[in-house]
């Protein structure tokens, strides 16, 4: 985000510049457009010092290795943020975790926001939390063990079934492992479903022949994720096509062949 507000900065003042150079009388225009952009500068220089402090603090706590193991109390999403994945707009997950120490006295800790629906992924109940307890507002909620942090993730491209034949004809493939499934439409907390199920439209619902409750909600089923590691270490997370229904089984391990043409771009499994 801080990359594409600095280079709208950039693009403004360019042109309110070449405005100014090149056409008479533009000086109201430059003038205008090089605040906003200055506007959008600022903003970008903010982002940057806040990834920075973060990207710090994690780095401290880690170096640090003070660390607890807290449960699993919820898993949510943060309807106030939005991102975007592929050609998909969508908002983060995020974890909230509670430590007890031995004197009784609780600690809640949330996870850095998700770009996955973690519910169908954690194979237990507890996350590692770096932190310092005698400081316990400092702490970083460890989630590689559910996905890499590092990794990039491919969701599902909607052009990927048409390119299906294509893609598989180019023949160009590599093999992946499964990871797990990713529920759509459905929250899992300690093995029981939150009631906050995907609302449809009923006329969606009558089309695909989604059974849905008198609220509206839905669930629409899964989609099955595998990791890749390039030769140059990179992991890539790819996802199915979405799956109707409930998983068949946990889809932890199986190899699975994942056809693309470029790592980055198109891919179908």
């Amino acid at each position: 985000m801080a990359i594409i507000y600095l280079i709208v900065a950039v693009v403004l003042l360019a042109v309110g510049a070449a405005a100014v150079i090149l056409v008479d009388g533009t000086e109201l225009f430059a003038i205008i457009n090089s605040a906003i952009g200055l506007v959008f500068l600022g903003v970008s220089f903010v982002c940057f010092f806040i990834y920075g402090r973060i990207a710090g603090k994690k780095r401290k706590l880690l170096e640090a290795g003070k660390y607890v193991y807290a449960e699993v109390v919820d898993i949510d999403v943060n309807p106030h943020q939005k991102v975007q994945i592929d050609r998909m707009v969508m908002n983060p997950y995020y974890i909230l975790c509670r430590y007890v120490d031995g004197n009784g006295k609780e600690y809640l800790f949330k996870s850095n926001a998700l770009l996955y629906n973690p519910s169908g992924l954690m194979r237990t109940n507890t996350l590692k939390v770096y932190v310092d307890l005698l400081k316990p507002s400092y702490y970083y909620v460890d989630t590689n063990e559910i996905l890499p942090e590092t990794a990039v993730l491919h969701k599902f491209r909607y052009d990927s079934r048409r390119n299906k034949e294509q893609l598989m004809r180019a023949g160009k493939s590599v093999t992946a492992v499964t990871c797990g499934v990713e529920y759509f439409g459905r929250i899992v907390v300690s093995g029981m479903a939150k009631p906050g199920f995907l609302k449809i439209p009923e006329s969606i619902a009558r089309q695909f022949g989604i059974s849905a409750d008198d609220r509206g909600r839905a669930f629409f089923g899964y989609t099955i994720l595998c990791k890749y590691v390039a030769d140059d270490g990179t992991i890539h997370i790819f996802a199915s096509g979405g799956i109707r229904g409930e998983p068949d089984s946990g889809h932890i391990g199986e190899p699975i062949k994942v056809f693309m043409k470029v790592i980055t771009l198109k891919s179908i499994m």
